[in-house]
């Protein structure tokens, strides 16, 4: 089984289980090995109004091919979205002026802003859009194929406005609309996605030029529709890894870097910086197998959420970069229920739900027994991921307190991943990168057992039933129907949930301005950035 860390982050556009590609080495280890190599590949800044950013090397520079997180950001600044997609998920405009939905949520009406221009002059058109859409349809491993899973068909109707007819009403429609936008007379060619091709975009920068594993330069674009950024030159060094790009930051070679690392404040640079820290849409949770007669009985469930102290574990080894959750739904999005209050750690609510259903504590053992039987099962974790280890050694000490009996597997990511797949686990420390055109079927219809990424097993009509409502609701209903999952999910907990991890983007003291990063595109608003 080939290796799968391509997996973990695309963009946020997909569902996808996180297990975590670190090696496990301290990361201060990684820095000392890239030390040398960073030191040469990135010169100190030139001039006062160049600001210096960095990603790996690129596969491609086309946005619809590329699967690697860092070159995706740093391509936003080149090729702009459709629409912009806002920390708490809800959307505001971007080459899309405006849009409209009919009644029956199954067909939106879209209107560009008028004057857009490629960076080569060229205006762009409702055929851009059009022919971007059907390059996604067509690329099989494109992070943005959720915009068009769902699409019967388009319709021009002039050179800025356009209708997308979909087969099915989604409350999610809107959020779909998040990708970028390519010219059609630069990229309508074989093997668009190749090196060679100089890309052309209507972003807030201009590509200038390459130099192979060293950098490429980019310059503001004078005829951005938003107006030409403040800051004159964009500088985006290639840095092997994320650890070194961490480093490079800390000496201060680099002045903005994103990242989701827990302990990111060591990497402070020294002459003051500024940390913009965003919620994201990483959920993590304990998954438990619904074929254990053990975990079908949702008063057990319950208790296993009182027996964590998820704010403990938040605290001590998130560094507070974290949001505790009792659902899939993010405390920050414009979906989540206010109304809902956060259960807290109370071993003792624990121990009494396990006592009403039959168990008694052993004294000699201190583990809770029903029938001669203690509570006992194996918790799987993928050892490469360290956080998860050390909170499932934290989550060990706690459930005993309990009386609870939690053994830990540590396994290798492979066969971590097969494990769940094939169902050969008692419970496991997991995550997904939820979509912002939210919908929980995958994980928790019962269809989707078999067909989908539903690996726990869970199984319920009523949820079914509440997911497609959820799904299919209109923009006026869709709050209410969430509000109903959400009360549902942690009535009956089909997911221990632990918490949602934060993302940061931080820059040097030199970068200010109106800054206002979003999760998904972190230069949302760069033209009004300024250095000092």
């Amino acid at each position: 089984m080939k290796k799968r860390c391509k997996l973990f982050l695309l963009f946020g556009l997909v569902l996808i289980l996180l297990v975590g590609c670190n090696s496990g080495r301290d990361r201060g280890e990684e820095v000392a090995e890239n030390q040398e190599q960073i030191e040469v590949g990135i010169p100190d800044k030139s001039t006062k109004n160049d600001m210096i950013i960095a990603m790996n090397s690129p596969d491609t520079l086309n946005p619809l091919y590329n699967t690697q997180a860092n070159v995706q950001q740093a391509l936003y600044l080149i090729f702009s979205p459709l629409i912009n997609i806002q920390e708490d998920g809800t959307i505001t405009g971007n080459l899309a002026e405006s849009w409209v939905i009919n009644e029956q949520g199954t067909v939106v009406t879209i209107t560009l802003n008028e004057g857009i221009k490629w960076h080569d002059g060229n205006p762009l058109t409702t055929d851009d859009v059009l022919f971007t859409l059907d390059q996604i349809k067509k690329i099989d491993n494109s992070p943005y194929k959720i915009a068009v899973e769902n699409i019967a068909s388009v319709e021009k109707i002039d050179h800025t406005t356009f209708k997308i007819i979909y087969k099915q009403a989604f409350s999610g429609i809107l959020q779909t609309l998040f990708f970028p936008v390519i010219p059609k007379h630069i990229y309508n060619v074989e093997g668009n996605d190749s090196l060679n091709i100089i890309p052309v975009g209507s972003g807030p920068y201009v590509y200038e030029s390459m130099t192979p594993l060293k950098n490429i330069i980019l310059k503001s674009n004078s005829d951005y529709f938003k107006g030409k950024p403040n800051i004159q030159t964009v500088k985006i060094n290639i840095i092997p890894d994320e650890s070194s790009s961490l480093y490079a930051f800390k000496q201060g070679l680099i002045d903005v870097i994103y990242t989701g690392v827990t302990d990111w404040g060591k990497y402070i640079n020294s002459k003051g910086s500024t940390a913009y820290e965003m919620v994201s849409n990483i959920y993590e949770f304990m998954g438990l197998n619904f074929s254990k007669s053990l975990f079908q009985n949702e008063m057990i469930r319950e208790a296993l959420i009182y027996g964590i102290d998820r704010e403990s574990i938040v605290h001590l080894y998130y560094l507070d970069h974290a949001v505790v959750t009792d659902t899939p739904v993010s405390p920050s999005s414009y979906l989540y229920d206010k109304t809902l209050e956060i259960k807290p750690y109370d071993k003792e609510k624990a121990r009494l739900l396990l006592t009403q259903e039959g168990y008694e504590i052993n004294k000699g053992t201190g583990i809770m027994e029903k029938n001669g039987v203690p509570f006992s099962f194996t918790l799987l974790v993928n050892k490469e991921n360290t956080d998860r280890v050390k909170v499932a050694q934290q989550m060990q000490i706690m459930y005993k307190e309990v009386g609870i009996d939690m053994k830990i597997e540590e396994v290798e990511q492979e066969s971590y991943i097969e494990r769940i797949q094939n169902k050969q686990y008692d419970a496991f420390l997991g995550g997904w990168q939820l979509s912002y055109a939210t919908d929980l079927s995958f994980a928790l219809h019962s269809g989707s057992v078999t067909s989908g990424e539903n690996y726990v097993g869970y199984k319920d009509e009523q949820m079914d039933t509440l997911l497609r409502n959820a799904f299919t609701s209109s923009q006026t209903t869709v709050y209410k129907d969430y509000q109903e999952l959400q009360q549902y999910f942690m009535k009956k907990n089909p997911y221990i949930s632990l918490y949602f991890k934060k993302s940061v983007m931080i820059t040097n003291n030199e970068i200010s301005g109106e800054i206002q990063p979003t999760p998904l595109n972190v230069f949302a608003n760069v033209e009004k950035w300024i250095i000092k």
